[in-house]
């Protein structure tokens, strides 16, 4: 343990754990703690100094597994999921977040190459500081939480691209648009190479490893592979995280792939905080305080860059404002993927090393100011609702629902709510569905769906459905929290009321009986029970039997 790399990486690790718990504590994206480590045994601070190269390279490899996973998470159907408006929205918002960010860049004094990469280190995005600032309960329950994760999905995916199209752009050539596509024509050469031969050679690869039955030797080839092709990417001249995405790319829908990315994610994230402080060591302080305007005008192109053309699409779209204005809130800041930019940049010569450190300072500036920039977009969305508030949809289903009697409820009209309300169509039982997708519901109404527009927590909505005559209550939102508000206002305008609601946790489940909900539904309980059922009946346990068994679990539980 004497030698140079064993102490750099002891240095890099040990400060990165220590800070990387600090700012964990203080709410904040670990990834701040470790450039801060990065800062802490750099060149610009007294005390130790940890070995440039060496932590370059070790930086390396944590930005090709870092892409390796993101290829191996890569699904086509999850893209076609998150909608027309993400998957056309977030490539234009890119361009025209990198184009004025390029302009801006060259109104500063920039050379063009070294514009190019800063517009496109500001039009990126982090689906990791958007998960720490959201929550991955905002992400999966709300419409602002899925449209700004789906918009960070296809960012990520972008990032591949801006990659090989700037390194294209970076390099130094007398006719550098005839090498820009002879570059281009390589990558996409060496891509459609390693999915096509990659994507039969590698599955089978791993395959006879994994009949071996040994995970240390499975964890080895999984890092020969990813770290191999990122290698040979770089030697063909192409992005070395162009190399290591294809490899996950070939693998993502293979049997392996769950396991791979199992495997790979400690690694990943070991390899990845030496990348973050690899980062920090870059950073110059100096050039960070005497270039403050620089960096301020940075900050702003990140957050308002971003955000006010993601927030005019989202209302384009059809979307309320408090909507469009919480999506772009949340996707307004930086992180791993322009500290990745941003790095390839300054590997290439295109990004100067001042520039390279104000650059950083705006992203890291904003990974601080993202829950805070979220909080006031959602305030501003919602005091522009309460003084311009949408068009009322569907008059005449207000209408109706206001002489209905006995009739059911749906709040909620996404998968599960349409299920139920095929049901209740084709058993000729009435019904009026309450939803807070402003564009859903409008085309829902038009195919002549009986549908309320609001938030089902809200009582007026609540009043238009007539709860108070109504006999049953579906609950099917994601959201606990606007199911919990529905169902005590509900119960509390009409005790008679039957309540069914979906829940996600035992604590919900807990609350929404307390509060009357006369039958709650938990998707794990439900799963298991079926487990259960569909077991003891291959073993020839009777049906009577399986129901006495289900019935004294739950009441056990």
């Amino acid at each position: 343990m004497t030698g140079s790399l064993a102490i750099t990486l002891l240095a890099a690790l040990g400060a990165a754990l220590v800070l990387g718990a600090v700012a964990h504590r203080l709410g904040l994206a670990p990834m701040i703690g470790y450039i801060a480590a990065g800062l802490l045994v750099g060149p610009f601070t007294p005390g130790f100094v940890a070995d440039r190269e060496e932590v370059l390279g070790l930086a390396d490899i944590g930005v090709a597994l870092l892409m390796f996973s993101l290829g191996l998470r890569f699904r086509l159907e999850e893209l076609a999921e998150t909608g027309r408006l993400v998957l056309i929205g977030a490539p234009v918002q890119v361009a025209l977040t990198t184009g004025l960010g390029t302009g801006v860049a060259l109104l500063m004094g920039s050379p063009l190459p070294e514009a190019l990469f800063l517009g496109a280190v500001v039009s990126i995005s982090s689906t990791v500081v958007l998960a720490k600032v959201a929550g991955e309960s905002t992400l999966e329950t709300t419409l602002h939480g899925r449209l700004a994760l789906g918009w960070t999905i296809v960012q990520d995916l972008l990032t591949v691209v801006l990659v090989v199209v700037l390194s294209a752009v970076a390099s130094e050539s007398d006719q550098p648009v005839l090498d820009g596509l002879v570059s281009i024509s390589v990558a996409l050469a060496f891509v459609a190479g390693v999915l096509l031969v990659g994507g039969r050679v590698l599955p089978a690869l791993l395959s006879r490893v994994a009949l071996l039955g040994s995970r240390e030797l499975f964890v080895v080839a999984i890092a020969v592979l990813s770290i191999g092709t990122a290698a040979a990417a770089g030697a063909l001249g192409v992005s070395v995280a162009l190399g290591a995405f294809v490899a996950g790319l070939a693998l993502a829908e293979s049997d392996l792939a769950a396991s791979v990315l199992g495997e790979v994610v400690p690694l990943r994230e070991l390899f990845a905080t030496i990348f973050f402080v690899s980062v920090g060591i870059l950073l110059q302080p100096a050039a960070l305080l005497a270039g403050w305007p620089i960096v301020l005008v940075l900050l702003l192109l990140i957050v308002l860059g971003k955000g006010l053309p993601i927030a005019a699409m989202t209302r384009l779209a059809g979307h309320p404002p408090g909507t469009a204005l919480r999506t772009a809130g949340l996707v307004a800041q930086g992180g791993e993927f322009s500290f990745v930019l941003a790095t390839v940049g300054l590997e290439l010569g295109a990004i100067g090393q001042e520039t390279f450190s104000q650059a950083m300072g705006a992203v890291v500036l904003s990974i601080l100011l993202a829950a805070a920039v979220a909080s006031g977009a959602a305030r501003i969305g919602d005091a522009l609702e309460r003084r311009w508030p949408m068009p009322e949809l569907g008059s005449d289903v207000r209408r109706r629902a206001a002489e209905l009697r006995r009739h059911a409820v749906v709040i909620g009209y996404g998968h599960v709510g349409r299920s139920v309300a095929r049901v209740l169509e084709g058993r000729g039982i009435p019904w009026v569905g309450v939803d807070a997708d402003y564009p859903m519901v409008r085309a829902a109404i038009g195919r002549g769906a009986p549908l309320v527009y609001g938030d089902a927590g809200t009582p007026s909505v609540l009043d238009a459905v007539r709860i108070a005559a109504a006999s049953t209550m579906v609950v099917a939102i994601p959201d606990a929290l606007a199911a919990r508000q529905a169902v005590l206002y509900a119960i509390g305008q009409n005790p008679r009321l039957h309540v069914v609601a979906r829940a996600h946790s035992e604590a919900d489940e807990v609350d929404l009986r307390r509060l009357g909900a006369a039958r709650v539904i938990t998707a794990e309980r439900e799963l298991g029970r079926e487990l259960v059922r569909h077991t003891l009946s291959r073993f020839g346990v009777s049906e009577r039997e399986i129901d006495t068994i289900l019935r004294r679990r739950d009441q056990r539980d």
